[in-house]
């Protein structure tokens, strides 16, 4: 509609004016203005050294009653300076009722991207030590960009890139082989075994800080671990690799994420190696033995990516990995990669190098940095261990879920569990996508696990809500609203507000701008909770306003079901 709108008057001021213009349409923040707005009265006062209020009625007066009739158009207002207000006749929302239910989860999709090749990568935990805050976070964040490029008709492959090699490998092992295995150990299950592994990770990094010995032991294993040796280290470092990856399944499968390409690091080393060599005269320069990066001489930051023992740092392996991808994927469309902020400018120098020895990929590789969730006004980390892990933050949430539903009554315990991964995923997975990547925010379970106010568990119920309501009509829904049904303001809201999904949708998908879904639901579920305290729907006035409102429900579950979707969130038919 607002397309049409925009059209129409772009149509009317080429032909008056001679003038091309872009006609923005927007919503009035206030819905007592109307339904659409325009402003482009004001745009033209200066062109024509016109009143903005006078060329406003001009416009209007230049719209058919054809057109208005055509567009649904029930009055135009001239408000303020000359902006031009539009009321459009409830036919509109009412016909884009009946689309949702025709369409149902194709209701908001688009066809923008053409089946055209996003990756995005994602999650990238390390192998051999905890999963931590971040990985989290990146793993959900990932997911929803995913959804939202799917949701504009993008082909999206789902990437991984995990580290399988490193200091951090090599100390696991080390610990490993230094600490006493417990003797029920192959019968744990593999959180269990993952959580032994990341202690002897912490005692070996412990140990690596405090004695030089041990170091040098360490750094040998690294050595052989990347070199191949033959060896028993090189067989428990495997081991453990194993074990770590299975974990890691069991993690993404618990969030909702599968992988369509993973790529461990131990794949990407060499090609990291082989690009530093290639152009290390042209792109790179020797400084102390080591391989950098001038990035200061381009307002960049400078870089190592070979080390003055020849080892490839994490840029020179993010930049093989990119090479990589567009090596694979040669018509890939666009490239993504979403890590922490804290590497925001080392990404610039990685793109900006990609962008050099391989131009193709020019404004086709992006980073997209997020925030950090914070515990008391501070980041969780993982360092030297005794902190918060990405699993411990799963399982507390899980917990205090339960506690939330204990009391719940007719229903078993196997019931309860699953209502508590429901809505342990919605309030931990709505917590970090309701606020923009790049800012950081609060990690308090207690309030955004709670089923009233701005969470994702109260947007649940309200879906929830809204399914029971339709179970306990037991009567087949006709596909027709009388005119004289949903008309008063409460079902009216409701209406104009699902009318607005499909733009909520495409511009988050445009802008990857999740939170901005969050919201739009949130204002949905309330809106409709709104309405239903309002209004009886099982016990209407008439049948035809039963129906009428038994489909404004129908309708409300789709767009939230459909909405929670593109955040990763699954619905809970029962609460």
């Amino acid at each position: 509609m607002k397309d049409k709108i925009a059209k129409l008057f772009s149509d009317i001021i080429k032909n008056k004016y001679s003038i091309d213009i872009v006609v923005q349409v927007e919503r009035p923040n206030d819905s007592s203005h109307g339904d659409l707005a325009v402003n482009v009265a004001m745009q033209l006062s200066g062109k024509l050294n016109q009143n903005s209020r006078e060329i406003a009625q001009e416009l209007i007066s230049e719209i058919s009653d054809d057109s208005k009739k055509e567009l649904y158009i029930d009055s135009l207002e001239i408000a303020g300076p000359g902006f031009i207000n539009i009321k459009l006749s409830t036919k509109v929302f009412k016909d884009i009722l009946l689309d949702i239910i025709d369409k149902e989860d194709k209701f908001g999709t688009s066809n923008f991207g053409q089946s055209k090749k996003v990756m995005v990568e994602f999650g990238q935990p390390n192998t051999h030590k905890a999963f931590h805050v971040g990985h989290l976070k990146s793993a959900v964040s990932g997911l929803s960009m995913v959804k939202l490029h799917e949701n504009l008709g993008f082909d999206v492959i789902k990437a991984n890139y995990y580290g399988d090699v490193g200091m951090h490998v090599a100390k696991s092992t080390w610990g490993w082989l230094n600490t006493e295995k417990p003797t029920d150990f192959d019968n744990l299950n593999v959180h269990e075994k993952m959580k032994f592994i990341d202690d002897c990770y912490v005692k070996a990094s412990k140990e690596f800080s405090e004695n030089k010995e041990v170091e040098e032991q360490i750094r040998k294993i690294n050595k052989d671990i990347y070199d191949e040796v033959d060896n028993l280290e090189t067989k428990t470092y495997k081991e453990l690799r194993k074990i770590s990856l299975d974990h890691q399944k069991e993690l993404w499968k618990e969030l909702g994420v599968e992988y369509d390409r993973e790529y461990p690091e131990s794949e990407i080393y060499k090609k990291a190696l082989e690009i530093v060599e290639e152009y290390k005269d042209t792109v790179f320069e020797e400084s102390d033995g080591a391989i950098i990066y001038n990035g200061e001489k381009e307002g960049l930051t400078t870089w190592v990516f070979l080390t003055s023992e020849g080892n490839p740092t994490y840029s020179a392996k993010d930049l093989g990995l990119a090479h990589k991808k567009f090596e694979e994927y040669p018509d890939l469309y666009k490239g993504i990669v979403t890590t922490s902020v804290e590497i925001a400018d080392y990404f610039k120098v990685v793109i900006h190098i990609l962008n050099k020895i391989m131009p193709e990929t020019k404004d086709r590789y992006f980073h997209i940095p997020f925030g950090w969730m914070l515990q008391g006004g501070r980041k969780f980390s993982s360092r030297m261990g005794g902190s918060i892990k990405g699993t411990d933050i799963l399982d507390e949430v899980k917990a205090i879920a339960y506690k939330k539903i204990s009391d719940l009554k007719d229903y078993s315990e196997e019931e309860k569990q699953e209502i508590v991964n429901y809505v342990a995923n919605a309030g931990l997975k709505f917590l970090i996508l309701s606020h923009e990547f790049h800012k950081d925010f609060s990690y308090d379970p207690d309030q955004f696990l709670s089923f009233e106010g701005f969470s994702g568990p109260y947007i649940l119920y309200t879906y929830a809500r809204a399914k029971s309501i339709l179970r306990k009509a037991e009567t087949e829904i006709s596909k027709e609203v009388s005119d004289n049904s949903l008309n008063s303001e409460s079902e009216l809201i409701v209406l104009k507000t699902l009318s607005e999904y499909p733009e909520v949708a495409f511009n988050a998908g445009i802008n990857i701008t999740p939170h901005t879904v969050a919201n739009y639901l949130y204002d949905l579920a309330g809106k409709f909770n709104s309405f239903y305290t309002e209004h009886s729907v099982l016990k209407a006035e008439s049948n035809e306003d039963k129906n009428a409102r038994l489909l404004l429900a129908t309708a409300t579950a789709t767009v939230l079901k459909n909405g929670l979707n593109l955040l990763g969130i699954e619905t809970a038919e029962k609460m």
